[in-house]
């Protein structure tokens, strides 16, 4: 029988794809760099900045790093070593200035951390279709972002 912790996990699997270039491409939520914002800042510091996001936007982006806090909790808890942070760094290196991935980065293992004692269901048939899928997702998040920072 799915616990709450399933229903609520989930959900926050339906929420990342169509959040992920919001949640790991800082650079969608900011909308284009101006080319004066971009010829300010060298290519191998990125060219979006977390200044660069309203109010408004900073807290959809640290909503959506909770959400993948939970996925990254979830498949550690199953055995799997998604390495999300490791993912974003090489995919946003040159597109999102390293201070703006550092302070995404460290608000991703404090809630992490915080949920690193949940307990998951891993071997049901639903707990292995949920892996599945939350692999699925990431891959295409992953994809998403690499395009976007290509495009930059």
């Amino acid at each position: 029988m799915p616990t709450a912790m399933m229903f609520t996990f989930q959900r926050t699997l339906r929420s990342v794809p169509a959040a992920a270039v919001i949640a790991f491409g800082l650079a969608a939520a900011s909308g284009p760099a101006t080319a004066q914002s971009v010829a300010s800042v060298p290519s191998t510091e990125g060219h979006y900045r977390l200044e660069m996001l309203s109010s408004d936007q900073r807290q959809q982006l640290l909503q959506h790093v909770e959400r993948y806090a939970v996925v990254e909790a979830f498949l550690k808890a199953c055995g799997r070593r998604p390495a999300l942070e490791t993912r974003f760094r090489r995919l946003v290196q040159g597109c999102i200035h390293a201070q703006s991935v550092n302070t995404i980065a460290g608000h991703f293992r404090r809630a992490v951390s915080s949920r690193a004692r949940l307990r998951w269901d891993c071997t049901s048939p639903d707990g292995r279709r949920m892996i599945a899928r939350t692999e699925q997702a990431i891959q295409a998040t992953a994809a998403d972002v690499s395009r976007l920072c290509r495009r930059g």
